[in-house]
């Protein structure tokens, strides 16, 4: 029994090491840079679990770790089942990237996303199809009658369909660019009329 409790005591003290004011917990866990010996309320986790700056938590190797909560096989460096929440202040980024604020709070607790772009799978899902030859352009009467009967515009979603499902930011980025380049297409045939009644008018 003594040599039992005597060996689980080494192998636990050979797993685990612990500093003045730091801990660390696991086979080569601990504090690491020029001021390992003296971290301040430092935590390394998990195999080779490294340390190198005050007040930190750090949780397994900095290469291999995979940190699940909630389930038992994580497959990412956080993998998370369940509901995420977070609090921030107004103003103070509440997430980011690459050291880049990407999501913040406005004075009124709304969501300020910054500067992103979006990227599409293939040309179909972007609106230049409206400027090709093949392309059926309603004409203004279609158009009229559209929103007579359906009060939206053709290929737009409703205001109950919106309510209901929500829409995808980057189908109706391109849906409005869609509407602006039939919009195009109707100057232009716009200005062509006006300029055979000029035409018209002068030779009079």
């Amino acid at each position: 029994m003594k040599k039992s409790f005597l060996y689980t005591l080494l192998l636990f003290l050979s797993l685990h090491s612990f500093g003045q004011t730091s801990s660390y917990f696991g086979r080569y866990a601990g504090g690491v840079g020029y001021n390992q010996n003296n971290l301040q309320r430092a935590s390394a986790i998990g195999y080779n679990a490294k340390v190198s700056v005050d007040d930190a938590l750090v949780l397994g190797d900095t290469s291999l770790v995979k940190v699940g909560i909630g389930l038992s096989n994580p497959q990412y460096r956080l993998d998370v089942k369940g509901v995420f929440n977070m609090r921030t202040a107004f103003n103070s980024p509440s997430f980011k990237i690459n050291d880049r604020n990407f999501l913040e709070l406005d004075e009124k607790g709304l969501f300020v996303l910054n500067s992103f772009k979006m990227k599409y799978e293939n040309e179909n899902q972007w609106s230049d199809k409206v400027f090709d030859k093949n392309y059926k352009l309603l004409s203004l009467q279609e158009v009229s009658q559209f929103i007579a009967l359906n009060n939206h515009l053709p290929n737009i979603p409703s205001a109950e369909e919106v309510v209901k499902n929500g829409v995808s930011i980057d189908e109706m980025v391109s849906k409005l660019l869609e509407k602006v380049e039939e919009l195009t297409l109707y100057t232009i045939q716009q200005q062509k009329e006006i300029d055979v009644l000029k035409k018209k008018l002068r030779n009079k």
